[in-house]
């Protein structure tokens, strides 16, 4: 079963998130934060990465936003 992978940027388009969606059973998770300008790139576990980015979104003023990505939404 294929997945989807999706991306946004946060951050006043300064970081890049990377994310599979939710399919079938499988649950969707982030798999990686990137620095665009940098070029640099963050790996780690799906919660940490999810408590990251929520974090960045939150101290960038973004939380009132409807969210590009949900660990339960379909594709």
């Amino acid at each position: 079963m294929a997945q989807l992978v999706v991306s946004w940027s946060i951050y006043d388009d300064a970081i890049r998130v990377h994310a599979i969606n939710r399919v079938g059973r499988r649950k969707g998770r982030i798999i990686e934060v990137e620095v665009v300008d940098t070029g640099e790139r963050f790996h780690g576990s799906a919660r940490r990465l999810e408590r990251l980015v929520h974090r960045l979104r939150r101290s960038s003023g973004e939380l009132d936003q409807v969210p590009a990505w949900t660990p339960g939404r379909t594709s």
